[in-house]
C-alpha cells in the first residue's frame, strides 16, 4: 500500500487540491453552476452544485484506473521501463481536470473566462505532451496505440509509436491555434485533428506490419 501511494503522490496531491477547492467554493455557489460550453464558448448546460465535485472524483478515479491497469496488465513489467512517461500521463491529465474545475469556479464567480479559447489551448498542451512522451511507451495492452498489429509486434509497436508521436505534437500544436479561430470552424477542426491522430497511426501499424511481413 505504501509503495502504491508513493507511486501516485503527485496525483493524490491534486485530488486533494481539487477536493479542497471545491469543498471551498460550494457553500458560496449557486445551486445551479455551468457545467457544458459550446463551441462558440456560450454556458448551454447546467447542473446542481455537487457537480463541481466531480473534478476531484474523476482524478481520483483516474488514479485508481490506472493502477489497476498496470497490475492486471500481462505486461506488467514493461511499466517499469516507462514508469516516468506512465506517471507524467496521469499527472498530466490530472492537471487538466484540476483547470477545468479553477476555470468553472472563476465562471461561477462571475468572472469573464473565455472558455472557448482556453480549453483549446490546455488540450492542445496536452496532445503535444503526450505526443513528445508516446515514443518512450513500451510494450503493454492498456497504454498507447494498441491495435492487432502494434500488439502482435514489439518492433511494430515502437515504430508506430515514435511515427504517433510527432503527428500529435503537431496536432497538438494545431489543436492550440484552433483557440482563435470562431465556433463553427473550431468545432469542425478540432474533431477533425482528433479523428485524425487516432487513425492515422492505426493505419500506419498496418502498413508497417504489412511491409515487415513482405520484406
Amino acid at each position: 500500500m505504501t509503495n502504491i501511494l508513493k507511486k501516485n503522490k503527485t496525483c493524490l496531491v491534486i485530488f486533494l487540491l481539487s477536493f479542497i477547492l471545491a469543498a471551498a467554493a460550494y457553500p458560496f455557489l449557486e445551486d445551479s453552476i455551468p457545467i457544458h460550453w459550446n463551441a462558440s464558448g456560450e454556458i448551454d448546460g447546467y447542473g446542481n452544485k455537487l457537480w463541481i465535485f466531480m473534478e476531484p472524483a474523476f482524478i481520483l478515479l483516474l488514479t485508481i484506473l490506472m493502477e489497476i491497469t498496470r497490475k492486471v496488465d500481462p505486461k506488467q513489467s514493461s511499466y517499469t521501463k516507462f514508469e516516468g512517461s506512465f506517471d507524467g500521463l496521469k499527472t498530466a491529465i490530472a492537471l487538466l481536470l484540476l483547470a477545468v474545475q479553477i476555470l468553472t469556479i472563476a465562471v461561477c464567480f462571475g468572472a469573464k473566462v473565455q472558455i472557448a479559447t482556453v480549453l483549446p489551448l490546455l488540450v492542445g498542451i496536452l496532445f503535444c505532451y503526450i505526443g513528445n512522451m508516446m515514443p518512450k511507451i513500451k510494450h503493454n495492452y492498456f497504454v498507447g496505440i494498441k491495435t492487432p498489429w502494434t500488439l502482435n509486434d514489439p518492433e511494430v509497436w515502437f515504430r508506430t509509436h515514435r511515427f504517433a508521436g510527432k503527428i500529435w505534437f503537431v496536432g497538438g500544436i494545431f489543436i492550440a491555434f484552433t483557440s482563435f479561430l470562431p465556433g463553427a470552424a473550431k468545432f469542425a477542426a478540432i474533431l477533425g485533428a482528433a479523428i485524425a491522430l487516432a487513425i492515422v497511426p492505426m493505419i500506419y501499424s498496418y502498413l508497417i506490419s504489412k511491409k515487415e511481413k513482405d520484406s
